[in-house]
């Protein structure tokens, strides 16, 4: 383990945890054939609580070079998209990668991890992934703002600022940060945002990710999840102040 992360830390518990979506992406090598029909007939065998299945395409468009062109239209079968009946999740097995969502209300991290590594198996055991090419965990977070004014300092550590130069006021923001965790194959992809309407909405989207490529080992796989997870919490808390945390408690 790198020692920049220490999975014994840890974090404050938010009774009132903001997040909106929460996901898993495991892009993968696969060695079984793809057969669309016999996947669709599988998965419904596999996942009854998923009645609900999308196809999903990919659209292409090509320019030619010679004259006159008209627009060349590729449209690609990928995969397929599963709701849950209760509607509090979506799964994707595509060709190439597995997707797991957990839509609000969030419960805790134990339930998303067996729920999403639950699918996993099912995933691992029809397509057969020899190789992980990235796996991404993403947490979007919504701090829904009742005032009319907001200071945004009052809920950001390093909040967002006009250009000081001018008087002018900040009405709309989109700040992105890409970090490198040292010492970790880790990165992380941090916006802030605002999302404006009767309630004012902070978004905190934390994307944390590892492109380092590895032969599929389970061990692996989930060592590589909860680090992943660790430095997600390490973002969340670093990023918001002492009174947002505790209005969140």
């Amino acid at each position: 383990m790198a020692k920049s992360i220490d999975l014994k830390e840890e974090f404050p518990h938010l009774s009132k945890a903001p997040i909106v979506e929460a996901a898993l992406e495991i892009r993968v090598v696969p060695l079984a054939k793809w057969d669309e029909n016999c996947l669709r007939n599988k998965l419904k065998d596999y996942l009854p609580n998923f009645s609900k299945i999308e196809d999903l395409r990919q659209t292409n468009y090509k320019i030619p070079t010679a004259k006159p062109s008209t627009p060349i239209v590729e449209d690609f079968f990928i995969g397929f998209k599963l709701h849950s009946d209760d509607g509090l999740h979506i799964a994707q097995f595509n060709k190439e990668a597995f997707v797991f969502s957990r839509l609000k209300p969030y419960e805790n991290w134990l339930q998303l991890r067996k729920e999403a590594l639950r699918l996993w198996g099912v995933y691992c055991e029809l397509l057969k992934p020899n190789e992980i090419k990235r796996i991404g965990l993403r947490f979007i977070n919504r701090m829904g703002i009742k005032e009319n004014k907001i200071e945004l300092s009052d809920y950001y550590k390093y909040p967002p600022e006009p250009v000081k130069e001018l008087d002018w006021r900040l009405t709309g923001y989109l700040y992105h940060d890409v970090l490198k965790i040292p010492e970790t194959p880790y990165g992380v992809n941090l916006i802030k945002t605002v999302q404006p309407g009767e309630e004012t909405g902070l978004i905190l989207d934390i994307d944390v990710f590892m492109e380092d490529a590895f032969e599929y080992n389970e061990s692996h796989l989930k060592k590589a999840i909860e680090e992943m997870r660790w430095v997600k919490n390490k973002i969340f808390f670093s990023n918001l102040t002492d009174k947002t945390v505790q209005e969140l408690k």
